[in-house]
């Protein structure tokens, strides 16, 4: 993972500090692999990126939430994805609007190199995997009522959101472990195993 510039921490007279919490985040995440996961505190973040302990934990509550926290912008682009495209479902099959959502949450990614270091850590820490569920679990749920509301029944709509989720996960990672430029290829793979009942 290439080195990433210090965030913004510009503090004119009488203003506060401006902080991008994406920019200490690729910190943290080249500290982390510099030194190791486990042997980096927040105060080590803190100081390399130049800010205060303080400014630290109101953007990143512990460390998890450092590896964790680039991925809110993707889950909202596929959420509005899905918004915009469950009207018109009479042209368009259910796994189209469901890669369609895939394809926007990627693009919604500001640094894929970053996105690459976090989702390694995730594979390589169990504190860090263990996460997966309650992260996911948002997304999961979308596609459940996205799928209710394209005609899937009950039973049917909690399966598949289960197996998209978990399927796209993995397409993630594998994607992290390789040296691949663009992760839609990987996570199109990884979703061609899915079935939609009835279709």
């Amino acid at each position: 993972m290439q080195d990433s510039p210090s965030p913004k921490s510009v503090r004119p007279a009488g203003r506060p500090a401006t902080i991008d919490p994406e920019a200490v985040a690729a910190v943290a995440l080249r500290l982390f692999v510099q030194r190791g996961y486990e042997a980096v505190s927040m105060d080590d973040v803190a100081s390399a990126a130049g800010i205060g302990r303080k400014s630290l934990y109101r953007y990143f509550p512990s460390k998890a939430t450092l590896v964790w926290g680039g991925f809110e912008a993707a889950v909202a682009a596929s959420h509005q994805s899905l918004s915009v495209r469950n009207g018109a479902l009479g042209a368009t099959g259910v796994l189209d609007v469901l890669y369609a959502a895939v394809q926007a949450a990627a693009r919604s990614l500001p640094d894929l190199a970053v996105t690459r270091g976090r989702l390694r850590l995730i594979a390589e820490h169990a504190e860090l995997g263990a996460y997966s569920v309650s992260k996911l679990s948002g997304q999961q749920q979308a596609i459940e009522v996205f799928l209710c509301a394209a005609g899937l029944g009950d039973e049917d709509a909690f399966y598949v959101s289960a197996a998209f989720s978990a399927a796209l996960f993995a397409g993630w990672l594998r994607w992290a472990q390789g040296s691949d430029p663009d992760p839609l290829p990987h996570l199109l793979r990884a979703l061609a195993v899915l079935r939609i009942p009835g279709q």
